[in-house]
């Protein structure tokens, strides 16, 4: 249940900060393509730019829950609800509870799934002075594909940046054929957005493939806290 409410306020306050950040990009016009859907208006145009605020908010709530889970470990403190918690991994049985972890997670990929489905769908649909401001003309089949193989290409870059430009080619290349080329400042931003999802969505698949180990983990160190107060250890 806490984890739903951490959960819910994280895009709550990734919503507030995206409709901040995109209103400021508004005011200053610093963005043709955001520009271009505020004078537009249609519904179109206002199905795309909800997109936009639900993929940033998205990608702020998840940059909020790493700092918030990361810096707080600089100084472990063990609360109620951790308690709770190790005290519930110890009496379930570990196949149910690789189960309902592994439901979760994949839960998790249906929605990044859907998002991009939403993301191309939109995009295919936007005025075509929109598209021409990012990558020009796509099919909503084509732009659900590219975007989802862009997205996955990306992270693909992100792990193995270490292999440098010539190694990398190959294998992003087995991913996508031809790489989103923009010509425009907002393109270039667009695509750093697409990349950084996909980056999400590639950690997310793996947080789901790791689930029995990160169980593991969890049982051997279950025993070593504390029973709450009040309870037997």
């Amino acid at each position: 249940m806490l984890g739903l409410l951490n959960l819910v306020r994280r895009l709550i306050e990734g919503s507030i900060l995206s409709l901040l950040i995109l209103g400021l990009v508004a005011m200053f016009g610093v963005s043709e393509t955001i520009n271009t859907l505020l004078a537009d208006r249609s519904a179109a145009s206002l199905l795309f730019l909800l997109v936009l605020v639900i993929v940033l908010a998205d990608l702020i709530g998840k940059f909020i829950s790493i700092l918030s889970s990361t810096f707080p470990d600089l100084i472990p403190e063990l609360s109620d609800d951790d308690l709770k918690r190790a005290s519930l991994i110890q009496r379930l049985r570990p196949v149910q509870t690789v189960a309902l972890l592994s439901g979760a997670h994949a839960a998790r990929l249906v929605m990044f799934g859907l998002i991009f489905a939403l993301m191309g769908t939109s995009y295919a649909f936007a005025p075509e002075a929109v598209q021409a401001t990012l990558f020009g003309s796509f099919s909503p089949i084509a732009a659900i594909d590219t975007f989802l193989r862009e997205g996955l290409a990306g992270s693909v870059g992100y792990f193995l940046f270490f292999l440098g430009p010539d190694d990398l080619r190959p294998i992003t290349a087995a991913i996508i054929a031809e790489p989103l080329v923009s010509s425009t400042v907002n393109g270039d931003i667009f695509l750093v957005g697409i990349r950084l999802y996909g980056l999400a969505f590639a950690l997310s698949v793996l947080r789901t493939l790791v689930t029995p180990i990160a169980y593991l983990r969890a049982r051997r160190r279950a025993p070593t806290l504390s029973a709450p107060a009040g309870q037997p250890a």
